[in-house]
């Protein structure tokens, strides 16, 4: 084998060991002294990773065309990286007093990574199915890794049940995609696609299948049953990892494929595209309207967002400000909706509910550092300025615009306002009332507090200064474009 082709998946290799040490470490470790320990061997082997991302090898491609390195693999693997990193960071405090396994809980939060990863250099449709089910399968048992709660077994049911027969119809889609182009790799399918012209018969079957296959991975609307049920069951630092890992890994696959191998069918997919992300960020904020379960609402949110991030990629014929905007957007979606859903540790409630509107009341007084830190996020994922996601949802109205689809802008705008209602409820009521009868006791944690309080700076001056952010992922979409 090329030397050459092993220091193109370093990063990969090194993740892969950093999940094994900690995996081990956690068998022989005492429980009192392995969360810590285990923590501090998984982020510093995280960012030895991801210092290895920005300088592995050339781009080019490797392992006889089956893998690609170029921006928008760095891009992507430094995303998960960082992901993997604050998930890992806000954890410690919950694993100790649910006594969740920690070993067990780094390392599959490292092999999914792992599988996200190859998404991200995959230039065929085998290294992409490969990695989609690396990452989805540590996911399964991430949402039931605590064993004892029959809402964490549902979770990891369900999501195991509608994911293995996504997956299912995603293979079958490239099987049918491979019987019309006599090939896998995707350079070849998209030269294929784009001599055969107008799409037959077999194509659109094809197409059909992949949508399908990779709406259910990105909890697209009406594919997106799995979502409520699998994040509010599970674990919440697990729900807090599960909500932005495997969406952003789910949205690699989807500009891989549709922009990237399916390019020359953008006429059929983009209005299919158009129609789903209407639906998609429609219904999911209408249906978060009407709870009162933050973690619930959280749940339904990200649906939303997932509206968001599709219409970017319906407006691909936009040029690469269409991908750059989905890219932009995966990188604030990842660190205001991760960092949302780890401000609910602070609340120490029964098994894995998250809590309610009620339960929040006083939590600004009681814990300051948290209520602030999750009004800036919940006020970035309402995209209101100065935050990274007023910025984001800018960017992707730019494309949708510069596509002809002024009717989806419309939708964007018009749900923004929509969600506005609920995201800042739960400020009001952290802020503006009084507990009321028994409240969930605070539990405060360093680690935790640090975390959330980089995240939130990082939330405010990337909604200041996105440029730099911005510029990077027009150079990462850039390899899309042919």
């Amino acid at each position: 084998m090329n030397p050459s082709d092993i220091a193109a998946v370093y990063p990969e290799i090194i993740v892969t060991v950093v999940a094994m040490i900690v995996l081990v470490a956690g068998a022989t470790l005492g429980e009192r002294r392995q969360g810590a320990i285990l923590a501090i061997i998984t982020v510093a082997g995280l960012l030895v990773a991801f210092a290895s991302v920005f300088g592995a090898v050339a781009p080019g491609q490797y392992f006889r065309g089956f893998v690609t390195i170029d921006a928008f693999t760095t891009f992507f693997r430094a995303i998960f990286i960082l992901l993997a990193v604050f998930a890992a960071l806000v954890s410690p405090a919950y694993l100790a007093r649910r006594r969740v396994p920690a070993g067990e809980y780094y390392a599959i939060i490292c092999f999914s990574t792992v599988g996200a990863m190859t998404i991200a250099l995959s230039s065929d449709l085998i290294t992409l199915f490969v990695g989609l089910e690396t990452m989805t399968i540590p996911i399964y048992v991430l949402a039931g890794i605590q064993r004892t709660d029959r809402y964490a077994n549902e979770a990891a049911l369900k999501y195991f049940l509608l994911g293995a027969f996504s997956s299912a119809l995603l293979l079958y889609g490239f099987v049918w995609l491979y019987g019309v182009t006599h090939a896998t790799d995707f350079a070849t399918i998209a030269g294929v696609l784009a001599t055969q012209g107008i799409a037959n018969g077999p194509t659109i079957v094809a197409l059909a299948l992949v949508t399908v296959g990779l709406g259910f991975k990105a909890a697209v609307v009406p594919f997106h049953q799995w979502t409520p049920d699998a994040y509010d069951g599970a674990p919440t630092p697990a729900t807090a990892f599960m909500s932005v890992g495997p969406k952003a890994a789910a949205f690699a696959a989807i500009l891989r494929l549709l922009v990237g191998a399916l390019g020359p069918l953008g006429v059929d997919w983009s209005a299919v595209l158009a129609i789903l992300a209407a639906l998609t960020m429609t219904g999911g904020n209408i249906v978060a309207l009407a709870q009162t379960n933050t973690k619930r609402m959280l749940a339904y949110s990200s649906i939303a967002h997932t509206g968001y991030i599709l219409a970017a990629v319906a407006a691909a014929k936009a040029g690469p400000s269409a991908s750059a905007a989905v890219l932009f957007y995966l990188f604030a979606y990842g660190l205001m909706n991760l960092g949302a859903f780890a401000c609910l540790l602070y609340l120490d409630l029964d098994g894995t509910r998250g809590a309610t509107l009620d339960e929040l009341n006083g939590f600004g007084r009681r814990e300051p550092v948290g209520a602030l830190a999750f009004a800036i996020f919940l006020i970035s994922l309402t995209g209101i300025p100065p935050t990274v996601g007023f910025v984001a949802k800018f960017i992707v109205i730019q494309p949708v615009l510069d596509a002809g689809l002024a009717w989806l802008a419309v939708v964007i705008a018009l749900n923004a306002v929509l969600a506005a209602f609920y995201y800042l409820r739960v400020v009001v009521h952290m802020y503006m009332y009084e507990p009321e009868g028994a409240v969930p006791r605070i539990i405060s944690a360093r680690g935790l507090s640090a975390s959330l309080g980089l995240a939130s700076l990082a939330v405010i001056a990337l909604g200041i200064l996105p440029n730099s952010l911005y510029e990077w992922a027009l150079r990462a979409a850039a390899p899309l474009i042919h």
